[in-house]
């Protein structure tokens, strides 16, 4: 069975970067095996880990640096007690390399990632920006003293060719049933699978889909009965239903408040 995909674009929405502490008290799995479509930047604050990308496996040291490409099947695992690793999620909007620092090229690295886990802590006016700027100095960094990563071409086929086909279908008859033909497996079985490998049922992850979707036509000014129409739903009013159940908002009130979010950039 595949890893399971974990689901961070309702996360990345609210905010473009994930920063967050890992901390393992006792040696052991700090991260099942998972992949996602977003880059995956650590940093080993203090302790030791075994990070597995695929089919590859090595120690992680205290001050190493390491990012994960998107799509590529992860896990993490503690070695010594007191692990504690910084973790910094992000879509770049563009496909980038892996990249491993050591400790002793990687100088600089403590106290950029020190202050981006400050900044996200703290949450002070503006500290997204100041965030994002730490991170670009860290990808450049990477870049101009890390070694890339030298990876097979490991991303899950099976999670990307699901969601792919998902996307293309979105407006069509898209159910249980037809997806689970595509991939060719029973309904029963498709259902547990999909489960597994996409990180929630099928259902939730369509209606997540078109949500995004949604979302993104609103803005540009759509109506609802041509979001509802482009995307497969019966009636205008059952697209508002789902709408509203699923994001809190009508679709008049969330354009109202994307507007005002826009105004006030």
């Amino acid at each position: 069975m595949l890893p399971y995909r974990e689901n961070l674009e309702e996360r990345l929405e609210a905010s473009p970067l994930l920063i967050f502490l890992n901390h393992r008290h006792t040696a052991g799995r700090m991260a099942a095996e998972h992949w996602h479509p977003c880059l995956e930047l650590l940093y080993v604050l203090d302790g030791e880990a075994e990070q597995t990308i695929g089919d590859s496996r090595f120690v992680f040291h205290a001050k190493d640096t390491l990012l994960i490409p998107s799509g590529a099947v992860h896990a993490t695992q503690a070695t010594r007690d007191d692990c504690y690793i910084s973790v910094t999620l992000f879509d770049p909007g563009s496909s980038f390399p892996g990249w491993y620092l050591p400790a002793e090229r990687g100088r600089e690295m403590e106290a950029l990632f020190s202050r981006m886990q400050e900044e996200s802590a703290l949450r002070k006016p503006g500290w997204q920006m100041v965030a994002r700027g730490l991170l670009l100095q860290i990808l450049g960094l990477l870049e101009r003293k890390g070694e890339p990563l030298a990876l097979p071409d490991i991303p899950p086929e099976e999670g990307k060719r699901l969601e792919e086909y998902l996307r293309a279908n979105l407006s069509g008859d898209l159910s249980l049933q037809t997806a689970a033909a595509f991939a060719g497996y029973s309904p029963t079985y498709f259902s547990r699978h999909f489960s597994r490998v996409m990180g929630m049922p099928f259902k939730a992850y369509v209606d997540r889909m078109r949500m995004q979707a949604a979302k993104g036509m609103l803005s540009d000014g759509l109506s609802a009965a041509a979001a509802s129409e482009a995307l497969g739903y019966e009636t205008p009013s059952s697209f508002c239903r789902a709408f509203k159940r699923l994001t809190g908002l009508t679709p008049s009130e969330y354009q109202s408040q994307t507007q005002k979010m826009n105004r006030n950039r």
